[in-house]
């Protein structure tokens, strides 16, 4: 009996695509830079803050995001997320990731934009995310 050829694999679509902003609004810019005073020096959250700005666009796996920032998502969904859900869902453009790179901790530490990554890999953990990517 002949074995029957496999058909080559087809790409993966994302299911459902997103929608992009071209940046991220000022208020995420303020958010990231709230947060961040938690773990730094205000004088060096600003050169961030600057860095960021001026960041192009890089894409990521929701994945890849989770290991390298060290996050789990949640088993159950808060608010945010489920609005971030509610907004990929419907077509709405949602802002890029917010990150920051810390050599020495070796991670990268989300700025702004957990709930983002959270609804993201609720459709897809291999989906591509726009970030904006300083440090």
């Amino acid at each position: 009996m002949a074995k029957q050829k496999k058909a080559p694999k087809q790409p993966r679509l994302q299911k459902p695509p997103i929608a992009w902003l071209d940046d991220a609004p000022e208020a995420d810019y303020r958010s990231a830079s709230h947060f961040l005073t938690l773990l730094d020096h205000r004088e060096h959250i600003a050169k961030l803050l600057v860095d960021l700005r001026v960041a192009p666009i890089v894409e990521y796996k929701a994945i890849d995001l989770l290991r390298a920032a060290q996050l789990i998502v949640p088993k159950t969904d808060d608010l945010p997320t489920r609005e971030q859900l509610r907004q990929i869902r419907d077509g709405e453009a949602i802002a890029p990731i917010l990150l920051v790179r810390v050599e020495a901790l070796k991670k990268v530490i989300v700025a702004d934009g957990f709930h983002r990554i959270c609804a993201a890999y609720r459709t897809d953990p291999d989906v591509m995310l726009h970030c904006k990517l300083a440090g």
